[in-house]
């Protein structure tokens, strides 16, 4: 569990660097390389009322008028990934697991045979959250790369839970930047097969969680970016060093932790964040022996300009469970140019 927080300016994280022994150099350039970044604490919310265009996590999203409910089309290897889940489904009735025995081994082979049939059809995403930009670009924290108006809506197939090493998995998300004046949006209705799936044990309907009083702090760069180059990852000191500093800030899988963050170095809980959105753009299955091809090599070159675009992790008010988090990447060249289309959103556990 955490208990240090997120340095909330550039001076205050070169002190606690010097604190862990690292040499001065190494101090400095570390400090520089720093982000800064908006985190975005949350409170148990009423949707009726909280404002239209108000940044939240969970509840009903915002939506111009005349823009329906986000819909994933079929996957594009929709006829594996139904394969995948009737072979599931026919292994269970083969061989029940004592922990299917509990609430029925029918109704689990029953739940993959729906996932077997909804891959292959057009199906909503759930919806992750929604992120006011102007009033976000308020905080010192806000990193100027990004639009400062309008909002920033994040939906996922939260059932599926798309993988993020491979190109066709890309349908499994949107996300949207919509700068429509706030006078025009309407609270959109969740749609009925998002309520067909979901109950008291398991949803893909999150309670109305708003942001309050988002912060600014700077990100450290973590060992497994790509534009990391402070020292060799080899020495083993050092490394120790930075390690257990980086750690004690935690990561978004924790609760009593602000987890949520707009912006800078993310707190990943896996390798590869920006490997895999690469190739996988690019249409490469990272899954494989794709990493020695030369493709892959010469693309993996400029890996180090994928940066995070938003991090949402554990929350008790938007009820985002406590065993991972979503990474919302994006390279800086679809920064730049507003192509949000692009972004790829990852989900990581621990």
């Amino acid at each position: 569990m955490a208990d240090t927080p997120l340095p909330p300016d550039r001076e205050t994280l070169t002190q606690s660097l010097q604190a862990t022994g690292l040499p001065a150099a190494i101090v400095a350039h570390l400090a520089a390389q720093a982000r800064p970044a908006v985190l975005m604490p949350t409170t148990a919310g009423d949707e009726d009322a909280i404002p239209a265009g108000a940044s939240k996590l969970g509840g009903r999203p915002d939506l111009p008028q005349g823009m329906a409910w986000p819909l994933r089309p079929p996957y594009p290897d929709a006829d594996k990934r139904a394969q995948y889940y009737n072979r599931k489904a026919d292994d269970l009735l083969a061989n029940p697991p004592s922990w299917a025995r509990t609430k029925g081994v029918e109704w689990f082979s029953n739940e993959h045979r729906a996932k077997a049939r909804a891959v292959a059809t057009d199906f909503p995403l759930a919806f992750f959250g929604q992120f006011n930009l102007a009033e976000l670009a308020q905080a010192p924290g806000f990193d100027p790369i990004f639009p400062t108006e309008g909002r920033l809506l994040v939906f996922y197939d939260y059932w599926i839970e798309p993988e993020g090493f491979t190109h066709e998995a890309a349908v499994g998300w949107r996300v949207i930047w919509d700068p429509s004046p706030v006078a025009e949006l309407v609270r959109a209705p969740v749609p009925q097969a998002l309520l067909a799936i979901s109950n008291d044990e398991w949803s893909c309907i999150f309670p109305p969680a708003p942001v309050v009083t988002p912060r600014s702090v700077i990100t450290p760069i973590p060992f497994n970016d790509k534009g990391w180059d402070a020292f060799p990852l080899d020495d083993n000191a050092e490394f120790a060093a930075y390690d257990d500093w980086f750690c004690a800030f935690g990561t978004p899988d924790e609760g009593k932790r602000d987890n949520h963050q707009f912006g800078g170095f993310p707190q990943p809980l896996q390798n590869g964040l920006q490997a895999r959105g690469q190739l996988a753009a690019n249409g490469l299955n990272c899954g494989g022996n794709v990493w020695h091809t030369a493709q892959a090599k010469a693309l993996l070159e400029s890996a180090a300009q994928w940066r995070l675009v938003v991090q949402i992790g554990a929350d008790p008010h938007a009820r985002f469970a406590d065993v991972g988090a979503y990474y919302v990447m994006m390279s800086e060249a679809d920064i730049v140019a507003r192509r949000f289309d692009q972004a790829r959103v990852v989900y990581q556990c621990g």
